[in-house]
């Protein structure tokens, strides 16, 4: 696997995929840096970010998002066709697939949501370092780079690149818009404005950082407010859905015909394997996505 992947770097393809990554990254952190935090990105992009904040570039190194849908697309069909081989049911194999999708979907989102996780709690630790180192230092940069060894990841990674190009450009400013534009996290880039801001007059950063840390604390709060009516409500649906599956069961037990070939063979079973499937996936997707910000 290792020999199929440094032959696969040395290829055309390769260089385009990558080209066409680092473009459309470049492309649109400039628009944030332009125009602020945007809610609405493009689609490669939205998979770009989930690709590498899961983790799963890290282990495929040339993962993107355009081969990442052409692989899951491949393995689409695969699996609907052994489905439909094995079971002669074109829902069958449409079901085998939503459920795959779902699966995927779930673990990449679990992933990103730690993102975000550790995000939040290396920031706090970065706001008492800054606090501390700068009663000796008020060169921000000097103040980032001290604090490096003392932060996990991603925030070690960022403040690195900070650091590198600030001394690379002299501009500090500019090095500022683009730890901001990599932030993928709304609380925290106000956190990093603030800094910048502060940074540009010469301010005190005691002073800030308080305000900081009163501002993260309120936000971690009322996220773990929202992440328990969240909870509460996933448990209300698989409590349903659970229920749905008991009530089909004894269903089952009652009528003479196989409740399952009825299902499947007939029109009306299909319709409602068709509804049921949607409202579930439609279930799953939208629990996954409140789970990676708590709802924000």
């Amino acid at each position: 696997m290792r020999e199929f992947f440094e032959n696969f770097r040395n290829t055309d393809a390769y260089e385009k995929l990558q080209t066409r990554y680092e473009r459309r990254i470049k492309e649109e952190r400039q628009k944030q840096i332009e125009e602020g935090n945007r809610k609405k990105k493009p689609f490669l992009y939205t998979v770009d970010r989930m690709i590498e904040h899961s983790g799963l570039k890290q282990h495929v190194y040339f993962m993107t998002a355009e081969l990442f849908l052409i692989l899951s697309v491949m393995i689409m069909a695969l699996l609907f066709l052994i489905t439909y081989i094995v079971c002669n049911n074109i829902l069958a194999g449409l079901v085998v697939d939503a459920l795959a999708c779902i699966i995927v979907y779930g673990v990449m989102h679990v992933f990103y949501g730690n993102y975000y996780v550790r995000i939040e709690e290396n920031i706090m630790t970065l706001l008492n370092l800054i606090e501390n180192f700068n009663k000796t230092e008020d060169d921000i940069v000097q103040i980032f780079r001290k604090s490096i060894p003392y932060v996990g990841e991603p925030i070690g990674h960022i403040l690195t690149d900070f650091c590198n190009e600030a001394k690379a450009y002299g501009d500090i400013n500019q090095a500022f818009d683009n730890m901001s534009a990599k932030i993928e996290h709304r609380k925290c880039r106000e956190l990093i404005h603030n800094l910048q801001v502060c940074s540009r007059y010469e301010s005190n950063f005691q002073y800030v950082i308080r305000d900081c840390r009163k501002s993260m604390m309120d936000y971690l709060e009322i996220k773990s407010e929202r992440k328990a009516i969240i909870r509460n409500g996933k448990a209300e649906i698989l409590i349903l859905l659970a229920s749905a599956g008991f009530i089909i069961f004894l269903f089952s037990n009652v009528v003479s015909n196989n409740i399952g070939r009825l299902l499947l063979e007939s029109l009306v079973g299909n319709v409602i394997i068709a509804y049921c499937a949607i409202v579930a996936v439609f279930s799953m997707v939208m629990m996954l996505s409140y789970d990676i910000k708590g709802g924000e």
